[in-house]
């Protein structure tokens, strides 16, 4: 990734490389989201009492089997385009998840983690009503794809975890000071009301996006140099909420694992050689929870798969996915 000297090149390159609809995001530190753009792509779900818009971008034939994919924190969906190749044989299904990218910004309330889970249930019943679905997750988004498995079993009949955080807590715990994720400065940063103004939502997004430029935690092959990931927006208050929402007193405390012992579909668990949560981890800890599961390794990359290693990951997924 490139380093720019400044919030003004920064900026720059954020609209830039932003969604249609450009003029929209004048004067902006960050892009608009879909509820302030109409040009934007965008379809509208019911989740935790609210109506909310979400971005959405389709690709390959609808007639085709459908594969969901779900960005990670500080994220949207623009770094996991290179994915779309595998729409020559599945229907893929991508969106920014609400209080990210380019969707609508949420409360605190709506970014529970019972929420995320009951936003891709909405998605299913918009884009996928009557068939089962494949479906991947990276980093916090394979947490809520577990989450939705171990919930809906015949939703699914394949689910891919790509480096998800423990599936229970101990192990976390054990490894505080290698991940450095409790004690990061941004979790000091406090936003005590369930309702932030849109402005507030954008400082925050921006500010934020010095995360994805820095290696304040410990997921790359080298810190020095690290793999590009580009996005049009993050957001900022879902990751402090998710992650401030796992612990207690300090420390890790919760369990995402019910139901994942009695799914019967296949999953494949994919880590990194460079990362702490890496293929040795899921494979000791998270590979346990499941009946049939597999975890598959992607050489000379840390936790930026997508963009690390894109061609082992590639091989990895058409080699698990049934429709290849």
């Amino acid at each position: 990734m490139k380093k720019y000297g400044g919030s003004i090149a920064l900026f720059v390159l954020l609209v830039a490389a932003c969604a249609p609809g450009q003029s929209w995001n004048e004067f902006r530190l960050v892009p608009a989201t879909v509820d302030e753009n109409p040009l934007l792509p965008s379809v509208t779900i019911h989740v935790a009492g609210y109506d909310r818009k979400v971005h959405f971008l389709t690709f390959g034939n609808p007639s085709l089997p459908p594969l969901f994919i779900l960005h990670g924190s500080l994220s949207d969906m623009r770094p996991y385009l290179p994915l779309t190749v595998l729409s020559n044989e599945y229907y893929c299904v991508m969106w920014d998840l609400r209080g990210n990218g380019l969707s609508e910004r949420v409360g605190k309330s709506e970014l529970s983690y019972a929420s995320m889970v009951e936003e891709i249930k909405a998605m299913k019943e918009l884009f996928a009503p009557t068939n089962q679905i494949a479906i991947m997750g990276h980093s916090w988004s394979a947490v809520f794809v577990a989450m939705y498995v171990g919930k809906y079993h015949a939703d699914v009949s394949q689910a891919i975890l790509m480096e998800p955080i423990g599936l229970q807590s101990d192990p976390m715990n054990d490894m505080e000071s290698v991940l450095n994720l409790a004690t990061s400065a941004y979790l000091d940063m406090s936003y005590s009301s369930d309702i932030l103004s849109p402005s507030t939502h954008e400082l925050l997004d921006f500010k934020m996006l010095a995360m994805i430029k820095s290696a304040v935690r410990n997921f790359f092959v080298d810190k020095n140099n690290l793999p590009p990931w580009p996005v049009w927006r993050v957001g900022g208050l879902a990751l402090i909420v998710w992650e401030t929402e796992c612990l207690s007193g300090g420390k890790f405390s919760y369990d995402f694992t019910s139901g994942l012992d009695t799914f019967p579909g296949s999953v494949l668990l994919i880590g990194s050689d460079h990362s702490p949560i890496g293929y040795d981890f899921q494979l000791k800890y998270n590979k346990t929870f499941f009946s049939n599961a597999n975890v598959l390794v992607i050489p000379n990359s840390g936790h930026r798969i997508v963009t690390e290693n894109f061609q082992a990951l590639y091989e990895g997924l058409t080699n698990f996915l049934i429709e290849f």
